[in-house]
């Protein structure tokens, strides 16, 4: 019952779903972006601005972001499939910075760097509510439909679809995988998941400001996650936000910045020593010994 606790619970809820949705990019499809920050910054924003600037429903604010958002992945996303491995993740590193260079300096939408503090009127059609519990049961619904999804993908044509092109993309080419249609769609469904997170979070703090949502340690936490939870598994997101999120917050509260930020690395660092595989991936190959 403690809120503090509750939103250390949130939070977990909430990065295992971003990170899950980023599992599905880089997983599944060899993908490695770093700007998911882009794709949740956007989201955030649209409702946050729909909202505190123009009285627009969040619900419509919701259905606005995934489709701005998706459109801008396609826009942004499609001209870098012709990069692969280091290069691809270099060139979506500039994403999350030019967006959060535009946030800044769009001061008639966005409020600049002095940010954006949302009313808060609480009631189901703002989706703003007085006990966290709301806001646990929808961090957690959105956790659930990300691994639902990611299971439909991981047992179906999609899967192997991607997989294959992860492997050996000449090689799947050739068998009649149209790898740019493939990567497009999956692009399209995880900016879309993310853009969710990111309305989340959006009504959840109730403030955003450009670093909070644009900044790429952002991205670049969703992709720990799944780096130390298991990459191209189900679970992997899940168990690696389970993992540090809560551990994160704790460390911030009871040790600060210097010593927090140590152990936090440690940990990182045993873990892909220990399981480069990732959690889920070691627990697998105990069992089969």
């Amino acid at each position: 019952m403690n809120d503090y606790y509750l939103n250390i619970i949130v939070m977990t809820f909430l990065w295992a779903a971003l990170s899950g949705a980023w599992n599905l990019m880089a997983g599944y499809g060899g993908l490695v972006s770093l700007g998911q920050s882009a794709f949740f910054g956007i989201g955030a924003y649209t409702t946050a601005v729909l909202y505190s600037t123009y009285g627009i429903s969040p619900w419509i604010g919701l259905v606005a972001g995934v489709v701005l958002t998706t459109s801008t992945a396609v826009l942004i996303s499609w001209p870098c499939f012709r990069l692969r491995g280091a290069f691809f993740s270099l060139a979506t590193m500039v994403f999350p910075i030019v967006m959060e260079i535009i946030a800044n300096n769009w001061t008639s939408v966005t409020r600049g760097s002095s940010g954006i503090a949302m009313p808060f009127k609480a009631s189901i059609p703002n989706f703003m509510f007085e006990s966290r519990w709301a806001y646990l049961a929808a961090a957690f619904a959105l956790m659930m439909i990300v691994y639902a999804i990611t299971r439909w993908i991981h047992r179906g044509r999609l899967g192997l679809y991607l997989i294959a092109m992860r492997d050996d993309q000449d090689a799947a080419e050739s068998l009649g995988v149209e790898p740019v249609r493939v990567k497009l769609l999956i692009t399209m469904i995880s900016a879309a998941l993310t853009s969710v997170g990111g309305f989340l979070y959006a009504q959840y703090i109730l403030f955003l400001d450009p670093p909070s949502v644009f900044s790429i340690n952002i991205s670049v936490q969703i992709a720990l996650f799944s780096l130390i939870g298991g990459l191209g598994t189900p679970l992997g997101p899940i168990v690696g936000s389970v993992i540090m999120t809560p551990l994160d917050g704790i460390l911030s509260t009871f040790l600060g910045g210097g010593p927090r930020l140590l152990i936090y690395g440690a940990v990182l660092l045993a873990v892909v020593l220990i399981a480069p595989q990732g959690v889920v991936g070691a627990f697998k190959a105990w069992r089969q010994k």
